[in-house]
């Protein structure tokens, strides 16, 4: 078929030829095969289609070429902290339980580039249950929602909101009382709209707290079902449950107040219901982790479930995670978090107000500075230009170096998890890796290809079989019961860790070659921000993490806190 036509996809069901677009929900009523796009704000796209094929895979595309301009996002960290600080004030006047708060990230596309290669990618690197594809004359949207907001089959209706997420490695623990508190707020709310449009004690909660595995993620789900008064309108059901809850608050008035005061966007078809209606037959997806494009913008959104005991740092954070995976797929890059350009940078860790191993840091920059004929300020002019670092219990001091000298200093959290690593074989220039410098964008597409395939991190082997680094990481390896770490040989970064464990006797520096690296037992990812990551597997093979691991760490920990007081 000819995907520059108008067409719809979801599981399975494909419907071509389209017929008429009406925005009036009463041209449902019709019986016929409907595509269903709804805006948060409360605009209907219908599209009619005169033919539909169920059990038909995705039509072939050309393949997806990643974006490699940046994506702007509506608000900074520090705007929507502050929106989730407005939420709680809220919550304490008890205006409101929840709301869910949401920012949309944008970017430029050519007009010829169809996102339908974009969505065959989605399928295949991120399968989610509700995935769908809509192609309109003046609209595109590529769907991996994971969430089912309506399905009906005659007078049968069932709902089942996704509230609470966290990252598949941190699967074992049970989720937060947050989490749960949260999803019970949403299923009531769910309950309450179902109860304006189902047969009086019909509605009932069929399940409450399931886990729902996707890529990368584990989400807390729950299940509301009802009987559907006769004689409905697709009209009267629409009026009565949209915007959906889960992505709305409770109560939902007041919640939708608190969201049009403070986001300045419009979320448009993110956060509607995406899907199709037939007759008395439904399948409407809540329009999460959707791309969109209209003219020569591309769109993608993000939120996070705000309540009392939100903390807003965490809840940013949540935005990233749900966010991260569809965007490493897409492409393109973040004005919020790398600067580019030319020059020089040190990332640096901050504990309880002190600098980690900041004359190290500086020596460096300092010394490729040198070699490039950077000017870069005195100690007294750096130090004189962070300020205070007093208040920051845990942060990450980002120094820039090019035309200006740049300062930013952002909240950190400790990864929690192990890191599973994949390989990557490249030509790397030796020279060029003796520094730490911009343009980075090759290290970010990197690390962003490794985590479309579910990696934390890739180990490079260069164009002679040896092993170097990371994206964004150096490496301790545990071969043949000693710790070794790739020489500066093999186009290494001088990293400031590995420099420390070198120092301290922890590691040696040698070549390592695939071989080698076949037979490690342990393995560490090295930066100044994570200290030592453990390593839980590379390329699939499982290493170990036992008490030879936690006294290698605890010592590294021992020797860094030397440093940063003595």
């Amino acid at each position: 078929m000819d995907i520059g036509q108008p067409f719809f996809w979801m599981n399975g069901v494909l419907a071509t030829e389209l017929m008429e677009i009406s925005s009036d929900p009463d041209s449902l009523n019709d019986g016929g095969f409907w595509a269903v796009s709804t805006t948060f704000e409360g605009r209907y796209i219908f599209a009619k289609f005169a033919t539909v094929i169920r059990g038909a895979t995705f039509p072939e595309t050309g393949e997806w070429a990643g974006l490699t301009q940046v994506w702007e996002s509506s608000m900074q960290q520090q705007d929507f902290e502050d929106y989730v600080l407005e939420i709680q004030n809220q919550i304490e006047q008890g205006n409101v339980y929840q709301v869910n708060a949401c920012r949309i990230l944008s970017t430029k596309i050519s007009k010829e580039r169809s996102l339908a290669s974009l969505f065959a990618k989605i399928l295949a690197k991120n399968p989610a249950p509700h995935a769908s594809f809509l192609k309109l004359p003046d609209i595109e949207i590529a769907s991996a929602s994971p969430e089912l907001f309506v399905s009906r089959d005659g007078a049968q209706l069932k709902t089942s909101p996704i509230k609470g997420t966290r990252k598949l490695s941190e699967t074992g623990s049970a989720f937060s009382s947050k989490d749960r508190a949260e999803n019970v707020m949403i299923v009531d709310l769910m309950r309450n709209d179902f109860g304006r449009i189902c047969k009086a004690g019909t509605v009932k909660v069929s399940q409450l707290f399931r886990s729902e595995l996707h890529p990368g993620l584990e989400h807390l789900v729950s299940d509301v079902v009802g009987e559907v008064r006769a004689e409905i309108t697709w009209a009267e059901i629409f009026k009565e449950i949209l915007p959906p809850g889960s992505v709305s608050g409770a109560p939902k008035e007041s919640a939708l107040r608190i969201i049009a005061e403070n986001e300045i966007n419009d979320r448009g078809p993110y956060c509607g219901a995406l899907g199709w209606v037939e007759g008395d037959t439904a399948n409407l997806s809540v329009a999460i982790r959707i791309f969109w494009r209209t003219g020569e913008i591309l769109k993608f959104g993000t939120g996070a479930g705000i309540t009392w005991s939100s903390d807003p740092a965490m809840e940013w954070g949540e935005t990233e995670l749900k966010a991260a995976k569809l965007l490493a797929i897409a492409g393109g890059f973040r004005s919020d978090r790398w600067p580019f350009g030319s020059g020089l940078f040190e990332t640096i860790r901050v504990e309880k107000g002190v600098p980690q191993l900041m004359n190290e840091h500086l020596d460096r920059v300092r010394k490729s500075a040198g070699v490039l004929g950077l000017r870069i300020p005195s100690d007294s002019e750096i130090y004189e230009t962070i300020g205070s670092l007093d208040q920051i219990e845990l942060g990450r001091l980002r120094l820039t170096f090019g035309e200006t000298f740049q300062v930013s200093i952002d909240p950190y959290v400790d990864a929690t998890h192990s890191a599973r690593v994949g390989i990557r074989n490249l030509e790397i220039d030796q020279e060029a890796k003796l520094h730490k410098s911009f343009p980075y964008t090759s290290n970010l597409r990197l690390l962003t290809e490794a985590r479309v395939d579910n990696f934390d991190e890739i180990v490079i082997i260069n164009q002679d079989g040896k092993v170097c680094e990371g994206a964004v990481s150096n490496f301790v390896f545990r071969i043949d019961g000693l710790w070794v770490t790739p020489n500066l040989g093999s186009g290494v970064l001088p990293g400031i860790i590995r420099g420390l464990i070198i120092s301290a006797g922890l590691a040696i520096e040698a070549e390592i070659d695939t071989e080698e690296l076949g037979r490690t037992s342990h393995a560490f990812a090295l930066s100044a921000l994570r200290i030592a990551q453990p390593i839980s597997e590379i390329a699939g093979r499982k290493l170990q993490e036992d008490e030879i691991s936690k006294q290698w760490s605890d010592k590294l920990r021992e020797i860094l806190h030397a440093h940063s007081v003595g």
